[in-house]
């Protein structure tokens, strides 16, 4: 087991240079203001400017982030209108007339198709259809954003009919299916 000195090593020359103090007190460049104290960190000043340029680069970026979330949750959107889509196909099919909403009651016509119900408790979008019971020519599906969107979002709705179009209103919805 080696002994060590400890001693030789706290006054060895080679170690001496890294320390802030001894570097402090030597060198002629530190000038009188840190001589005898510690000379590294960052000055208030520095760090101010370091939290202003974050809040500037946060501020630019927050409005693309909530606009890239909307778009990921319209897919979900999309994903769940095309499934309807897909339900009155097959209702029709079976019956000869698209399920479609009884008198108030918009979301029966789901409850009818043989799918899983979007209409789920964490679900983004309300999903109705917007069509009288027994309709045969057309159908339209709308999924409604709930209220919990920031605004504007939370007043956009996309519908989608038969053919499989999707539209989206207000007109001048940003984010298009």
């Amino acid at each position: 087991m080696a002994i060590f000195n400890y001693k030789l090593i706290i006054n060895h020359e080679f170690l001496k240079q890294f320390c802030p103090r001894c570097f402090a007190l030597r060198s002629k460049a530190a000038g009188a203001k840190f001589r005898g104290g510690y000379s590294s960190g960052f000055t208030l000043t520095e760090l101010l400017i370091v939290v202003i340029i974050i809040g500037i680069v946060s501020t630019l970026a927050l409005p693309m982030l909530v606009k890239t979330i909307e778009k990921a949750k319209l897919g979900e959107a999309v994903s769940n209108l095309n499934l309807i889509r897909t339900g009155e196909k097959i209702y029709f099919l079976e019956y000869g007339f698209f399920s479609g909403k009884d008198g108030a009651d918009k979301q029966a016509g789901i409850v009818k198709l043989n799918i899983e119900d979007p209409n789920s408790a964490n679900a983004n979008f309300t999903y109705t259809i917007e069509t009288e019971k027994g309709e045969t020519g057309d159908f339209t599906a709308r999924a409604q954003r709930k209220d919990t969107a920031p605004n504007p979002y939370s007043t956009y709705y996309y519908e989608i009919s038969k053919d499989g179009t999707i539209s989206s209103n207000p007109a001048g919805n940003p984010l298009k299916p």
